[in-house]
């Protein structure tokens, strides 16, 4: 990789080095600072979301699917469900193996508070369990990768990849690493979640495994929200799974002009526009009268990550992108009935083209949009 992208190399630029990490990227905090102000201002008015009950909620129902649907898995949050609850048997045993290995591995972040060298390791035995080609075990270390790793740009083989640094000072870095995760920072439960948002770039970029590296990367700044009680920002995983390919190109951009407020930015902005999903969610679920069930908040959130038209038709394509593929009237039935029984949803109107046999494609909307306060809401659109 070219040098000029090497940690130890670049000229060292740090704004504010008593609260940031020692590294040698530059941080502009002007660049985020409008949408950092807009999340402190909702979450001081929103307080149900700053609870480790909710963290615990959205940590073992969406961050798992999220986490791993990042890396290009489109596991159900239904069959998550199944495979946590041993209720179904499931055929495809990665599959089976990648939910729990991040369900074992939640638990683990949840009961050990201590992130060092040890702790990491017994988090990496957890999330790589079984998955891992017998190759790269052969050449891992005691806690690290031994020899050189090549990362694909968007899996395509005809670009130059990238490679993690140098593996002989892989535990240098890693050493500076915990010595940045392990000093308290002065500041909000918005600047611990800055601060877990730069420790999830830094170990992306030292690379320090030959796999599962993002999950890792992404549980280890869970698991420091967590410990610093940070709880409505656990969610950030959601929000990269339906913006994955910003999210590649932001970590390039990092590489390219070794400004970090680009990752900061994007990190901050996402995890705002899933927070105002929660917020959506919460109130269309006050004002029901019926109980949610988990598919329920799934159809929901699907819903409210549409833009533009929202028919039956958009909802199942944006289902299908990120799920295994079900058919139009599956899902018609399964997820869009319910709601719009629970007078959550609406048909506004039908459009020329038929969903499925001669059933008119619709159009849904909020039923009780009215409720919500739009200052809330600037990022959603409803």
């Amino acid at each position: 990789m070219n040098e000029r992208y090497s940690l130890d190399l670049i000229v060292k630029r740090i704004v504010q080095p008593d609260k940031y990490m020692d590294v040698n990227l530059f941080v502009r905090p002007d660049r985020y600072i409008g949408v950092k102000k807009e999340l402190i201002d909702f979450l001081e008015k929103e307080k149900h979301l700053c609870t480790k009950a909710f963290a615990k909620r959205v940590m073992f129902s969406h961050e798992i699917k999220a986490n791993n649907q990042i890396e290009g898995y489109g596991d159900d949050i239904e069959v998550i469900k199944q495979v946590i609850e041993k209720t179904k048997d499931i055929k495809d045993l990665q599959k089976r193996q990648r939910i729990l290995n991040l369900y074992h591995g939640y638990n683990y972040i949840l009961r050990t508070k201590e992130i060092n060298k040890e702790t990491l390791k017994k988090l990496y035995s957890i999330l790589s369990k079984d998955l891992l080609d017998p190759r790269d075990l052969s050449r891992m270390g005691q806690y690290y990768r031994e020899a050189p790793v090549y990362i694909l740009k968007k899996g395509r083989l005809d670009i130059e990849p990238y490679q993690g640094i140098n593996y002989e000072k892989i535990d240098e870095f890693m050493e500076k690493y915990f010595d940045f995760l392990n000093k308290p920072i002065d500041g909000d439960i918005t600047d611990e979640y800055i601060k877990s948002q730069i420790l999830h770039y830094y170990f992306v970029y030292i690379h320090p495994y030959f796999d599962v590296n993002g999950r890792t990367s992404r549980t280890v700044s869970m698991w420091y929200l967590l410990n610093q009680k940070s709880f409505p920002y656990i969610i950030f995983n959601r929000g990269i799974s339906f913006k994955e390919c910003e999210y590649t190109k932001v970590i390039e951009d990092v590489r390219k002009y070794c400004d970090l407020s680009y990752f900061i930015d994007y990190m901050l902005s996402t995890v705002k526009v899933e927070l105002e999903k929660e917020y959506v969610m919460q109130q269309e679920a006050n004002l029901s009268n019926s109980k949610f069930t988990g598919l329920d908040y799934q159809t929901l959130l699907y819903f409210l990550t549409l833009n533009g038209l929202k028919t039956v038709l958009d909802f199942t394509n944006l289902y299908n992108k990120f799920n295994d593929k079900k058919g139009v009237k599956e899902i018609y039935e399964t997820m869009i009935v319910p709601l719009l029984d629970k007078e959550v949803l609406d048909i506004e109107r039908t459009t020329k083209k038929n969903m499925f046999s001669d059933n008119s494609n619709v159009v849904l909307k909020l039923r009780n949009i009215e409720e919500i306060d739009r200052d809330k809401v600037k990022r959603l659109i409803l």
